[in-house]
């Protein structure tokens, strides 16, 4: 009997790499290609110190703001609300100093074991490259920076390093890239990257190699059950019997969850990525830029500007004004970035529950079904700690972390 994941992005693909090295006969059906979704085009950072939740305090009068600015850095469809008004509600109210706090503190806890996590991977044999060149946080204001150097000192105490302050000239001699008017900089020396392509290459790569039974261009229409148990899920290319289930299907997660009895209200935070490929002007490491809220990601042979949270629904619609606007954004900051031999546009579904903390745990109501999704933004950065706590619950092993505040119970009524 085999535990099928659902979903092959980079969550289910690093689940059962936990699971396969655990023993577990493992098969991943995905309904289109491996790695395909919001795994494909992303930033590829690992960082810890931008582990709070998307909902944070001020961001009910900067969304209403921006709902009316296609371009702008968090975008809410006035044609999707009505269809998303009680998620959006829920969203706005979990925007408060209270909630953001607990959250930054469970998501601080799960990002402890982060880096030695994917030096794991590693170790286990996937061939991916762990770039180590820190993260440069950039401000066109003074008083930002001095607010980012104040906040990073208070994340040492979760083991993520000693933030370095740069000057406007330091930071000019460091990325000549930029423009003069930014005001400064602030290091994350710790942080690292991977190009996402890659790491899913390698992920893949592994699961082949140990036997992990991979489905591709096969859907799932529903589950078969005896009691609380799920003994099979059903697809378009027949019936797979099954000891577990677990849940990896990102922003889609809201339609299996109630086949399986579950209330996880996932919608999509769509983001939106330009790869620049062989750039005439490359960065020296990552950089975000604070205001435009734009992430600038560095790899061999190219150079990606990613960015943008657009709340429209679940769905992959491309929207013109979305990618012009985070050209715009960048634009702020960098001087010829755009210049190389080609680029590539693309948009990906980040998975988002309204607190803005993953889902990582078993489905309420069930003995074998099981969740992990919804990370939003920290999809790589959570992707193997989130593996190993999920495949530790399923194996049930002595749980390393605390899996509390990600309940997936927490959403139903009289849940978590």
């Amino acid at each position: 009997m085999k535990t099928a994941i659902i979903g092959g992005g980079t969550l289910g693909l690093l689940s059962a790499v936990e699971l396969r090295r655990r023993g577990r006969e493992v098969v991943i059906i995905d309904k289109g290609e491996l790695a395909a979704g919001a795994s494909l085009g992303n930033a590829g950072w690992i960082t810890p110190s931008l582990s709070g939740p998307v909902p944070a305090p001020g961001l009910v009068a900067e969304s209403l703001k921006w709902m009316l600015r296609p371009a702008s850095p968090l975008y809410v469809s006035p044609a999707a609300v009505p269809r998303m008004l009680g998620w959006l509600l829920s969203f706005w109210r979990h925007c408060n100093r209270r909630a953001y706090g607990a959250g930054f503190t469970a998501l601080a806890e799960l990002n402890r074991r982060t880096m030695a996590d994917f030096e794991a991977l590693q170790a286990l044999g996937l061939d991916f490259a762990l770039h180590r060149d820190g993260l440069l946080f950039v401000s066109l204001a003074d008083a930002t920076l001095e607010q980012l150097f104040a906040e990073f000192e208070e994340l040492a105490r979760y083991g993520l390093g000693d933030p370095v302050r740069f000057s406007r000239a330091e930071t000019l001699e460091r990325q000549p890239v930029l423009r003069p008017e930014i005001a400064g900089s602030v290091l994350m020396p710790e942080e690292r990257h991977v190009r996402p392509e890659e790491l899913n290459r390698a992920a893949v790569t592994w699961l082949k190699d140990n036997g992990v039974e991979l489905r591709t261009a096969t859907e799932v229409t529903g589950f078969r059950k005896e009691g609380s148990r799920v003994v099979a899920v059903e697809t378009d290319n027949g019936s797979v019997e099954v000891e577990q289930v677990l849940l990896a299907t990102g922003a889609e997660a809201a339609v299996l969850g109630r086949a399986l009895g579950a209330r996880v209200p996932m919608q999509a935070g769509k983001g939106y990525s330009i790869t620049i490929a062989e750039p005439a002007q490359q960065v020296n490491g990552p950089m975000y830029m604070h205001e435009a809220r734009v992430a600038v990601t560095p790899f061999p042979g190219s150079l990606r500007v990613a960015g943008t949270m657009e709340l429209s629904g679940v769905n992959n619609r491309f929207d013109p004004r979305r990618s012009a606007g985070l050209r715009q954004s960048a634009d702020r900051f960098m001087d010829g970035w755009q210049e190389g031999s080609g680029s590539t546009e693309w948009v990906g579904m980040r998975p988002m529950l309204p607190d803005g903390l993953p889902a990582i745990g078993r489905l309420p109501g069930s003995s074998n079904a099981f969740i992990a999704s919804g990370h939003a933004m920290l999809g790589i950065t959570l992707g193997p700690t989130s593996a190993a706590a999920i495949a530790e619950l399923m194996n049930e092993e002595e749980p390393t972390f605390d899996l509390k505040p990600f309940d997936p119970a927490r959403f139903s009524p009289g849940g978590a």
